[in-house]
């Protein structure tokens, strides 16, 4: 008698709001596709759902044109999974009624055309969940982590669900009661936690900023809580430099928008700082590269005040994974000033290209780069300045210190950390059945 496969349900929703953007310059998409090609590829019986918003139902989802090959290009995605069902959300506009009317009616009308074209058709999406008889995981946002836990809860509310949390920084730098994206996130986490799930935290920074929260609100603890840190390991391509040509100096590299909390003014004060010791600094260039939209950087020098180094910024906007393993490859360093991160992947993944990083001593990111990192405090340009300096002129030394690929994590790792921890908590349906028929039992008896 053969022993059956352990199975598991794992949600791909969230890829499928992802299509349009590069799967590196998004941590949640990016861990979600990862993990999940190392399931597809395990032996595990894996069945992968998907939301369908026009029937309110998970439906199997094809996993083979998702994962057979190494990389997922994103623009495929509406072809297989759909596109997403966005809802229509009134409350932005409910200061500014006539906007609001002119904005509902354009959803409206697009949302036909969606349907009447097929456009949320999915070649990969399949039929309707019937037997429940396996736990869930959900790597995704945080909207689909309430979703899906909902589902479950009413459906099989003995089947466990299993959410990862990448981070709370909607609730930690923004007021729910005035920015209606933070009260949303409130919502979303306030009815995931109601519904008990096991949490899986991608930092032990992550774990504990979401327990002292939950209690300052007084909202309901998980089931459980565990960390599962996330890879170093990136899959890298054959690297396309993105640039007409190279900077005579070399190039520090930043990643992510250069607004808000990726805190990219400090590395621009940093310079600022440097430039004005030294007017004729030969400085190496700064490649900012992400999800950068046009006239970002002229934003953050509207009174003029980056102007002076305005010649050493060059903007990349959301490379390929191609262009990233070149920037990866050819950077002198990694500069990541960011103010909060749950994880912080460009971290680990430069370390695994063999890049040095200077990192922001905050949040997670210190669980990241462990001892392979050169912090500093993302509040003090003065000391990025000398680092810079410092790192300009030993940038050799840097490299011939860092880790080899050995030492660090790869998904394979995270893929195995996840399910010890769904194989440790997770109550098989036969003693579930058991033990509920022992209690009635019991209970006819009295």
């Amino acid at each position: 008698m053969t022993t059956p496969k352990p199975k598991l349900y794992f949600d791909l929703t969230t890829l499928r709001q992802n299509r349009s953007t590069s799967l590196q310059a998004n941590g949640v998409t990016r861990t979600l596709y990862e993990t999940a090609k190392r399931f597809y590829k395990d032996d595990i019986e894996v069945t992968f759902i998907c939301h369908d918003a026009r029937k309110n139902e998970y439906v199997s989802v094809q996993a083979d044109p998702l994962f057979a090959s190494d990389d997922l290009n994103p623009a495929c995605l509406p072809d297989l999974l759909g596109a997403p069902v966005k809802a229509f959300r009134s409350e932005k506009y409910r200061n500014r009624k006539l906007k609001g009317l002119f904005h509902k009616l354009r959803h409206t009308l697009r949302a036909r055309a969606n349907k009447t074209i097929g456009a949320h058709d999915g070649e990969a999406l399949q039929e309707p969940l019937t037997d429940i008889d396996a736990p869930f995981l959900s790597l995704g946002n945080l909207e689909e982590a309430r979703r899906l836990t909902e589902y479950v809860k009413s459906r099989a509310p003995y089947v466990p669900v299993y959410v990862m949390i990448h981070d709370i920084s909607p609730l930690r730098l923004n007021d729910p009661e005035e920015d209606l994206g933070a009260k949303l996130w409130l919502e979303h986490l306030r009815r995931t936690v109601t519904t008990r799930p096991h949490v899986i935290a991608n930092s032990e920074y992550t774990r504990t900023d979401l327990l002292k929260f939950l209690a300052e609100q007084k909202l309901p603890s998980p089931q459980s809580t565990s960390v599962v840190h996330l890879a170093h390991e990136f899959q890298e391509a054959e690297p396309i430099y993105p640039l007409r040509q190279r900077p005579e100096n070399g190039f520090f590299l930043l990643l992510g928008d250069i607004r808000y909390r990726k805190n990219a003014k400090l590395v621009f004060d940093a310079y600022l700082h440097i430039v004005e010791q030294d007017e004729n600094a030969q400085l190496p260039q700064l490649i900012c590269a992400g999800a950068i939209p046009n006239g970002a950087f002229a934003s953050l020098n509207k009174d003029q005040k980056y102007t002076p180094i305005g010649k050493f910024v060059t903007i990349v906007q959301s490379p390929t994974n191609a262009e990233l393993t070149a920037l990866y490859k050819e950077a002198i360093a990694l500069v990541y000033p960011s103010l909060f991160e749950g994880y912080g992947l460009p971290v680990g993944e430069a370390l695994w290209m063999g890049t040095p990083v200077l990192a922001s001593n905050a949040t997670s990111i210190p669980e990241v780069g462990g001892d392979h990192c050169q912090y500093f405090d993302p509040h003090n340009a003065e000391e990025l300045a000398t680092l810079i300096q410092s790192t300009i002129q030993s940038k050799e030394a840097l490299r011939a210190e860092l880790p080899a690929r050995d030492e660090l994590r790869q998904w394979q790792n995270v893929q195995q950390d996840i399910w010890k921890i769904i194989e440790n908590n997770s109550t098989p349906p036969d003693k579930r059945s058991s033990g509920a028929e022992g209690k009635q039992q019991k209970l006819e008896e009295t």
